[in-house]
């Protein structure tokens, strides 16, 4: 006979460098060990039965507008790894007290895809990543290290504006602030609630975005500087040319199709 939903619940935990959150799907919160799980309108995709479901992905859905989604959209620009977690916790039959069962699923966030309804979650399993090839940096010319990141090692360059109006993807600024005026494209919007939105070109009158923003006038946002990850914008725009990751000095010449003299 299968147990009551209200003595097994499922519980997420997402952990990373600069934050993490504990989540429940159920209506109501957990607290166990002095942690607290909040309750949140997320559903997941179904797992893979047997030896196959520590293998299998998992796709979480959640409010676009929910603290975790605008936490992992700053931790991917930045290049910042979050694990996840699925616990299952039993409830005595006899009281109210929660305590852990085990560990159903765990593995890290692949990615997140915002829509005007929802937001999807993309995650990976810990196994399949164990199991791939240890180098994953690529071997090219430019630099292949996420801008700001801990192994970039740049210093941000930010400065204040505000909105006069948006349509669409433009966005048009009272002003081009001159600390980051030509240093726009790669960088990005970020809005007072923490929401960041790609930069994709800039112009006198504003900037334009990857996706469309609705943003009121008179909005304070901030601008980042971005980077085309050349050896030139390296040195020059940050000051960075140690920790360059790219290998511009790759020989052009195929010795194979060419010869080697």
């Amino acid at each position: 006979m299968s147990e009551s939903p209200l003595f097994e619940v499922e519980l997420y935990v997402f952990e990373g460098t600069s934050g993490s959150f504990r989540l429940t799907p159920h209506e109501f919160d957990v607290e166990i060990g002095g942690e607290r799980y909040e309750r949140c309108p997320l559903e997941r995709s179904a797992l893979a039965l047997g030896a196959e479901a520590a293998k299998s992905a998992l796709e979480l859905t959640l409010p676009p507008d929910h603290a975790l989604v605008r936490h992992l959209l700053q931790a991917t620009l930045i290049g910042e790894a979050t694990a996840v977690r699925l616990r299952i916790a039993r409830r005595d039959a006899w009281g109210d007290a929660w305590w852990l069962s085990g560990t159903r699923w765990m593995g890290r966030v692949l990615g997140v895809e915002v829509a005007d309804d929802a937001a999807r979650i993309r995650c990976e399993s810990a196994q399949v990543s164990l199991k791939r090839i240890g180098l994953r940096r690529l071997y090219s010319r430019a630099c292949s290290h996420v801008l700001y990141s801990a192994a970039c090692g740049a210093t941000p360059i930010s400065a204040s504006a505000e909105v006069i109006r948006s349509e669409g993807r433009q966005v048009e600024l009272a002003s081009l602030p001159p600390e980051v005026a030509g240093m726009l494209a790669g960088g990005w919007l970020q809005t007072p609630a923490g929401a960041r939105h790609m930069i994709v070109s800039e112009s006198t009158a504003g900037v334009e975005l990857l996706y469309p923003v609705g943003l009121a006038p008179q909005t304070p946002v901030d601008l980042v500087a971005g980077c085309d990850h050349s050896v030139s914008t390296c040195a020059a725009r940050f000051d960075n040319l140690a920790n360059y990751g790219g290998f511009p000095f790759i020989p052009s010449k195929n010795p194979f199709s060419t010869g080697v003299f």
